[in-house]
């Protein structure tokens, strides 16, 4: 099981603001400027959901990547995922050779 304090240990991420008990966590990916706040709140089923201000679309993926499970058994766990799913794009893209650019990150409806 992952803690919150692990999650936020993540190279690519610089935390702007953090709030946990509201269970919510404001960070910026790489050299983006844009900030993306991440929500946690716990289910019926003491599961842990998660939302998030914007999805990661580089030029290498056709669209952007919302996840399809955003829950997990912890906050820790459930903040790696949603972190986890910005920052393997933007590494991925970079890591090819694309410079950043604030349009990577697509803000939810």
């Amino acid at each position: 099981m992952c803690t919150v304090d692990k999650a936020l240990q993540d190279d690519c991420i610089s935390i702007v603001q953090r709030r946990d008990e509201e269970g919510a966590f404001l960070i910026r990916v790489g050299a983006l400027q844009t900030v993306v706040t991440i929500r946690l709140r716990r289910t019926w089923g003491s599961r842990i959901v998660y939302r998030q201000s914007h999805a990661i679309k580089t030029p290498r993926q056709p669209c952007p990547n919302w996840s399809c499970a955003s829950e997990a058994d912890s906050p820790g766990d459930a903040l790696r995922k949603a972190i986890n799913g910005l920052t393997l794009h933007y590494r991925m893209a970079v890591g090819e050779g694309y410079p950043p650019a604030e349009d990577w990150l697509v803000p939810a409806n």
